[in-house]
């Protein structure tokens, strides 16, 4: 595909290595300029260990289990509902590059610290993958200069960045960057290695997440397309199709082991999705060398022969996956009451309109900007149809954002080619004007264009208190906080859903639930405890655990999920203990802040 600037013509071969120089060291220059900033700004965070997401605690302490001679393929932790342990659905491959920054600097500065600066680390060097990605990604579309642009509008999108800071060690940046790698090579300009890269990069994300699912269905669209249009693309999507599968197998089995391709999950890559990756690749491949790719009923004989392989391999391997809502399997009340209660992975018609906007929005502004390229480039050419591609793109990224509203993040990242090649061309008609005020004025007003100043202005505008977010990090989940829960020996804790992760990172308690679904008896217990009287409550709490229940009960009127506990049952354990009341089955513990610790009584 060709490769060339769309703002401008072709600059002199000096001038064009120049450029390509000056953008790509101007791009490393930003990012290290962000990663200065971001650890300044979150630095007392970074020395607390003070996660904003409770995900971002419980990866530490898997990470720390890993390395304390857990297996590789056990990924449970066993401080959740001991004896039994939470299961989880996680993978090493996360875990591996904070864990490899935790091993090398531990010689240097102990365990402590490794900890921190593997946590503090892990974020910003994703990030500046993912930067480096977009950065080819746009500069395959329309040169360096537009491709600095887009790192630039990167890192100012706060919706972007929110899954980058300091301590965001969770899984999301990672996807994030794979999406971004799987971005790269649907434009790369040579078929096979872009064919590799798509196929590589969504093998990896679908360890990761199964979020990854609905991204692979539309690459494996659009790589279709691109063959269906044109023979020359067959080496591309063959590559991809075969990558895709055997690299999802070979991953699976080095990840959680020889007999993962044979268990049946709906929550992670497993026999029910596995095998119609396989099925997808091989029969594609195999059509393509029987049927060939002289016509367009060829090629279209060779993409309906994979995607109907895939689809009935699927219908026979799905099981109950093909209901298509794993959380089912957490059980009506669960269900209803914890993870219908999770606003980040909720469609976007039951979000508020301030949430709606910043979905929408940076996509929208992406779209003007794709169809402006359209407009700009030659017809016919291979340019207009990049732009005609990254257009499509943009819309399934963001229907599925609009399904999911925590993917945004790459619906955004996918926006910004787009976004920077508007931004270049208002800057360049601003900038021709003869009139100063128009130059000055015109030019300043595009900063509204940005992610980062128009999700600030639709915020600012229907936002009754300023801003959205799950709220600040609720004072309990401090290590200060915790401290005198630490004190207390060995136990087992009764606590709210999200306060769990911090329990076990930064005490040698264990808890009965975290707000991790495979472990829906424990979170059952957990909402059902709060919710119930008090009486019903001393006796599901004492039944925990085969009959050796819990030791503690903690309670924190700071954290929203424990006083959620209070709207719904006005007359609850949760409700009592949040009013400064509890049962004579329980005894305060002194503690300090709004932590409240008790002793179960037999």
């Amino acid at each position: 595909m060709a490769s060339s600037p769309a703002l401008e013509l072709p600059p002199a071969p000096s001038r064009a290595l120049a450029g390509r120089l000056i953008g790509g060291w101007g791009a490393f220059a930003a990012w290290l300029l962000f990663c200065v900033a971001a650890l300044w700004l979150f630095r007392h965070e970074i020395a607390a260990l003070s996660f904003r997401d409770p995900d971002d605690a419980l990866r530490l302490q898997q990470v720390r289990d890993w390395i304390a001679g857990q297996s590789l393929f056990d990924v449970t932790q066993y401080r959740i509902n001991p004896p039994f342990g939470g299961p989880m659905h996680w993978s090493r491959i996360v875990d591996l590059p904070i864990a490899a920054l935790i091993e090398l600097a531990r010689p240097l500065m102990g365990m402590e610290r490794a900890e921190i600066f593997a946590c503090a680390a892990t974020p910003l060097l994703l990030l500046g993958a993912t930067l480096w990605a977009t950065y080819i990604l746009t500069k395959r579309l329309g040169g360096a200069g537009l491709a600095l642009m887009a790192g630039l509008l990167l890192l100012t999108s706060p919706s972007i960045l929110v899954q980058f800071t300091p301590l965001r060690i969770d899984h999301h940046g990672w996807q994030i960057l794979l999406g971004a790698i799987a971005l790269a090579g649907l434009f790369d300009d040579r078929p096979l290695r872009g064919g590799l890269i798509v196929g590589m990069a969504l093998a990896v994300w679908l360890q990761i997440s199964t979020e990854a699912l609905p991204y692979t269905a539309l690459f494996a669209g659009l790589l279709g397309l691109r063959f269906l249009l044109s023979p020359g693309e067959a080496r591309r999507f063959a590559a991809f199709a075969s990558t895709l599968g055997s690299s999802a197998l070979l991953l699976l089995v080095m990840t959680r082991g020889w007999q993962a391709p044979l268990a049946q999950y709906c929550d992670s890559l497993s026999a029910a999705y596995i095998w119609p990756l396989i099925a997808f690749g091989g029969t594609s491949v195999l059509a393509w060398r029987l049927i060939g790719t002289a016509s367009y009923s060829r090629r279209f004989a060779v993409l309906a022969v994979g995607a109907g392989a895939a689809l009935l391999t699927f219908a026979f391997a799905g099981g109950p996956c093909l209901s298509g809502d794993p959380f089912k399997a957490l059980g009506p009340f669960a269900y209803k009451y914890w993870y219908l209660q999770i606003r980040e992975g909720r469609p976007i018609w039951e979000q508020d309109l301030v949430t709606r906007g910043v979905i929408i929005l940076p996509p929208l502004i992406g779209l003007i900007g794709a169809w402006l390229a359209v407009q700009k480039a030659a017809p016919r050419s291979d340019q207009r149809f990049a732009w005609c591609l990254l257009a499509m793109v943009i819309i399934g990224t963001t229907a599925v954002s609009c399904m999911v509203m925590r993917a945004l993040s790459f619906a955004h990242v996918a926006a910004l080619p787009a976004t920077a090649f508007l931004f270049l061309h208002l800057l360049k008609r601003a900038q021709a004007s003869p009139k100063a005020v128009v130059r000055v004025l015109g030019s300043s007003a595009l900063i509204l264009l940005s992610p980062a100043g128009l999700c600030a202005t639709w915020v600012a505008a229907t936002s009754k208190n300023g801003g959205i977010g799950n709220g600040a990090l609720a004072s309990c989940q401090t290590a200060e906080a915790l401290r005198p829960l630490a004190s207390l020996p060995r136990s087992v804790v009764f606590a709210p859903i999200d306060l769990g992760p911090d329990i076990l990172v930064k005490t040698h308690h264990s808890v009965i639930a975290t707000g991790h679904h495979r472990n829906a008896v424990g979170i059952t217990a957990v909402i059902k405890g709060f919710t119930s009287n008090p009486r019903a409550a001393h006796k599901l709490i004492r039944e925990l655990r085969g009959g050796r229940g819990a030791d503690y009960v903690v309670s924190c009127n700071s954290m929203n999920g424990f006083l959620y506990y209070s709207e719904i049952s006005p007359h609850g354990l949760g409700a009592m203990l949040e009013k400064g009341r509890h049962p004579d089955w329980l005894k305060p513990v002194p503690a300090t802040g709004t932590l409240h610790i008790y002793k179960v009584l037999p």
